[in-house]
Formats: structure tokens, sequence, C-alpha cells
């Protein structure tokens, strides 16, 4: 059984606290070198990017495990400079603040191929920086909101931003490819997958996306270690709030990135393996009957 932790506080840092807690912990070893993923895709504010007040709580939850080394790091779209981005939206001053070993842009690094035989919508691979290979655990921080094209961007789509440049531009942005789109982001999801996710829901498009679209602000954090319990508990979010056609009168199952991802054993392939765990939700029951 999955365990999810959806939480509201007033005080975001101790609702990332209390979400992790209540989804079982991160399992990180002592000396390990932990590697977090914020959203900063582009350069706009929450919920374009992931909320600051998350990045320190993410930090704070890394730190009580006495990791050897923590490190930041994220690629923006490519029209952008990824540390730039990640000034302008506070990131960069959230994880220096905490202390952190490094801020680390993807812009920067080495890149090398890779490839998994179940890549079927990716024939030739796609590139990671290379650094990955020196990680013994990664968190994402993913955010919970509609995608102009990609439908939704959560957990498994966050992993895009591993891929390089060249890459996303094979994504079939515009071209209304549900199915092709969502397989794509589930196999990206084969190598160097997150060991955990803190998913920011504080503020959420439902509908665009992912720079800009109807705004709510649920003021929830989500985390777990299961990348599609992740994501369908944030769908069921998302249908709560009232949102696009194509997810409100969906079953989260149906999607194109679950069901790949299900297909691909990447997490739990129904609502029986998933328990939620809350604090301050008052309409968890909702969001969970958005689920079954």
């Amino acid at each position: 059984m999955v365990k999810v932790g959806v939480v509201r506080k007033k005080d975001i840092i101790q609702s990332v606290k209390t979400s992790v807690d209540l989804a079982g912990g991160m399992k990180i070893k002592k000396n390990s070198t932990v590697l977090i993923r914020p959203n900063a895709n582009t350069n706009d504010f929450p919920p374009g990017s992931t909320n600051p007040e998350v990045l320190k709580g993410a930090i704070r939850a890394v730190k009580e495990h006495n990791p050897g080394k923590i490190i930041i790091a994220e690629k923006s779209m490519t029209t952008l400079d990824t540390t730039k981005v990640m000034k302008h939206l506070g990131l960069y001053q959230a994880a220096e603040s905490e202390g952190v070993d490094e801020i680390l842009s993807f812009d920067d690094v080495e890149w090398k191929k890779v490839w998994h035989p179940d890549e079927k919508s990716w024939p030739h691979g796609f590139s990671v920086p290379a650094i990955l290979d020196t990680i013994d655990y990664m968190v994402a921080l993913p955010i919970i909101k509609t995608h102009w094209t990609a439908l939704f961007t959560m957990g498994l789509k966050s992993q895009i931003s591993i891929t390089s440049d060249l890459d996303r531009r094979q994504l079939p942005h515009g071209q209304n490819n549900d199915e092709l789109f969502g397989n794509m982001i589930a196999e990206s999801n084969l190598v160097y997958k997150p060991d955990f996710y803190i998913s920011d829901a504080t503020k959420c498009f439902v509908t665009d996306g992912p720079n800009v679209g109807t705004l709510r602000e649920p003021g929830i954090v989500m985390a777990t270690s299961d990348v599609i319990a992740n994501d369908v508990v944030g769908l069921g979010l998302l249908k709560t709030l009232g949102t696009i056609h194509k997810i409100q009168n969906r079953s989260v199952w149906e999607q194109p990135q679950i069901q790949r991802a299900v297909e691909l054993g990447l997490g739990v392939k129904s609502w029986n393996e998933i328990q939620i765990k809350s604090d301050g939700v008052k309409e968890i029951e909702n969001i969970a009957g958005n689920i079954i």
C-alpha cells in the first residue's frame, strides 16, 4: 500500500513536513548525495513555478536524514537561462538560505545519451545530465496543474526537466496527440526516476497552463514515493476544483500518461493500492472519490 500525504496548513513549510511524514517519510541513507529538483521551467511565479517555501520545506525534510550533500538542480525551457530564472523566482535564494551544498543549472553540465528498451515513443532515446550517475536519492517538486497541450503536468511530466533541449523538441506540442504525448512523458520515467515527490498545490492552474491559466489556490502540499499515486491524487484534486473537459470527464486511470505509466510498472496500478492520509483538507473525500 502506497501512502500519499495531503496537507493544508497556514505554514507551507509545516505542510511539507507533515505531508512527508504522513507519506511514510523519505528513505534517505546517511551521507547520501541528494538531488532536489524544483520546477523552474519558465520565469513565471507560482503556480508557473515551485513555491520557494515548498523548496525550503523539502530541503529541511532532506536534512533530517543527515545527507552528505544536497544539490538543487533544474533546467528551464530552451530559450531561458536557468540560473537567471531560479534567481528571478526566488528559488535560488531559498536554496541559499537553507544552506545547500550546490545550486546547479543543467544548462552547464555534461550530457549523455540513454535508452531503455521500453521507450517505444523515444526510438533513439534521449540525453540526460551525466551528473545523475552520482546521485543516491532524488526528490522532485512538481506542481499540480493543467498543461495546454500535455493536458496536465505533475510528477510524471516533471521528468522532462532532465531531458535536453533537442529532445524536448520531439514532444508533440500543439499536435492534439494525447496518446503520443502521454506515452513519451511516461517513458521518460524509465531512467533516473525520482525516489520521492513533494507536489506543490498551494496554487494551481485548472485551465491552460503551465505558465498562465485559470487560477485556484487550494493551499495544499502532497507527498509520496509513488509517481502514479502522486499524479492520480493530483488529478483528483483538479477535478474537485473544476478543470478542463479532458480531465473533468475522464477517469484518472484513462489518462494517457497514467495508462502508459501503469503498463510500464512505474507505480501503483489501481486505487486499491493507495492510502491517502490527510491533515486539514476538509474536501479529502471528494478528492478520493475522483480517483476510484
